[in-house]
């Protein structure tokens, strides 16, 4: 029998990650016959009623398109599923390797952010072929602009990745598994090719951008036509940003459990770069300490002189360096603590938690809300699982113990200090109408990262049984 809720539950984990829900059109190539535009119908020409006052079978079919909307790349042959889309930002598989001038017009060179010394001594990883380029081709544009921003597309692979490994039956019971599948490895190998590793599987560099923000803005045009620099980002060991490493290290875990009753030897190449990144944070953290808890933004960063900011702390996103003011990162610690999570799914290793367990902030799963700067209700969430599931690797003990806290500070994750306060907060953002509203920005992406949540703790923690918290996400 069809179970609306769990169509909801996969629903949400598919719309959440949209930033802003704008596609992108092909346009024939131009030449000087000029050529009429061939745009895409809009969608009410095309959506045909199926007679339900709510169909969450067909939203969650519909949903897809936008990732096929945004992909980046070569496409293989049956990739993509959208017709008026095309391969684009294919230039992207040659990044020189000169130091970009930092010119954000259309005259830049392009090239990366990382020294002409660093690339010389690392050419044979960076450039294998010996071209004088990089390749950092593929993953998915920022949801109308053309830039590849590394947190929220982090985010996003993870998020589907989620839903699919928590709903995985919706997805095959609506025939939409072949679908996300498609997505998933088209995000996951964007991820392992921008991480390059050494040959006894070192992280030598991740690149955690393409593109760049304000180049972007000031050209509108159709991806598949764009000829504008794109300026790719790295992060080393000298400048580690672990916030993005953690992150792509989650999603290629949650991949790994995706892929490997079904796909193996690509489940287990997942594997081996999850592995890697998070080998590559913990060695960060060893070198450059860790914060016990998310520094203020405002001692966490000094005035560049531009209205910019220069994060002081070397394991945190420099903003400054790629995403600037668009996607501007606050705290890695949530990003670890939810990569902690996935990362002992994988191996079942409890020292994934030794870290961890000294960082996680017990009370902020309700802060804001799961997305991709506050990972905190996501890893709230999955530390209760895994506690549930685990009681001999008793998480609640582990962090009192390395956070000196007694028994009566908390009882479990599930309880109204953490993961359990979170429904209480988020109805107090309800409209008037129901909806519940966070921020301008993406409001339906907020909206339905609660609804995901929500529909998780019932899962978990409701015996998979609707209560007031999935009636709460239906509404």
């Amino acid at each position: 029998m069809f179970k609306p809720k769990k169509a909801i539950a996969a629903l949400t984990c598919a719309v959440m990650t949209a930033v802003s829900g704008s596609a992108s059109f092909l346009t024939d190539a131009a030449d000087d016959t000029a050529e009429e535009q061939q745009f895409c119908a809009p969608i009410s020409e095309v959506v045909t009623d199926s007679g339900l006052d709510i169909d969450y079978a067909r939203a969650l079919q519909y949903s897809l398109y936008f990732y096929d909307a945004n992909m980046c790349g070569e496409f293989k042959e049956g990739e993509n599923r959208l017709s008026w889309r095309g391969s684009c930002h294919t230039y992207d598989a040659h990044v020189p390797m000169i130091e970009w001038d930092k010119i954000t017009e259309k005259s830049s060179k392009g090239g990366t952010n990382l020294s002409a010394e660093f690339m010389e001594k690392y050419k044979d990883i960076l450039d294998p072929d010996g071209d004088g380029t990089i390749d950092v081709a593929g993953g998915f544009h920022d949801a109308g602009d053309h830039v590849e921003f590394g947190m929220p597309e982090n985010y996003s692979a993870a998020t589907l990745g989620w839903g699919y490994y928590e709903y995985r039956d919706v997805y095959k019971k609506l025939e939409q598994d072949d679908h996300i599948e498609t997505i998933l490895r088209h995000f996951n190998d964007y991820l392992m090719k921008c991480t390059f590793l050494d040959e006894d599987g070192t992280v030598i560099a991740h690149c955690y951008q393409v593109g760049e923000g304000n180049i972007d803005h000031k050209i509108w045009n159709n991806p598949e036509v764009d000829t504008m620099p794109r300026p790719a980002f790295f992060l080393t060991a000298e400048k580690p940003q672990i916030d993005y490493v953690v992150s792509a290290c989650a999603s290629l875990a949650i991949n790994y459990l995706n892929f490997k009753d079904t796909d193996p030897e690509y489940a287990e190449k997942s594997l081996k770069y999850a592995k890697a990144l998070w080998e590559f944070a913990n060695t960060a953290i060893d070198t450059y300490g860790g914060a016990a808890a998310p520094a203020p933004a405002a001692a966490n960063a000094a005035s560049t002189g531009d209205g910019k900011t220069q994060t002081a702390d070397k394991l945190l996103s420099d903003n400054a360096d790629g995403p600037v003011q668009f996607y501007s990162s606050s705290k890695w610690q949530d990003d670890y603590c939810w990569a902690a999570a996935w990362m002992y799914q994988v191996t079942g290793d409890e020292a994934c938690f030794d870290y961890a367990v000294k960082i996680f902030d017990y009370y902020a799963a309700s802060g804001w809300c799961y997305c991709w700067n506050d990972m905190w209700s996501g890893a709230s969430l999955m530390w209760a699982i895994i506690n549930q599931q685990n009681p001999d690797l008793d998480l609640v003990q582990k962090v009192r113990d390395a956070q000196g806290k007694n028994q009566y500070v908390f009882v479990d994750f599930w309880d109204n200090d953490c993961i359990g306060k979170c429904l209480k907060t988020w109805q107090q953002l309800e409209s008037p109408g129901g909806f519940a509203f966070l921020q301008q920005w993406g409001s339906c992406r907020y909206n339905t990262a609660m609804q995901m949540i929500c529909l998780l703790y019932d899962k978990y923690h409701n015996n998979g049984k609707p209560s007031e918290w999935s009636e709460w996400a239906k509404k």
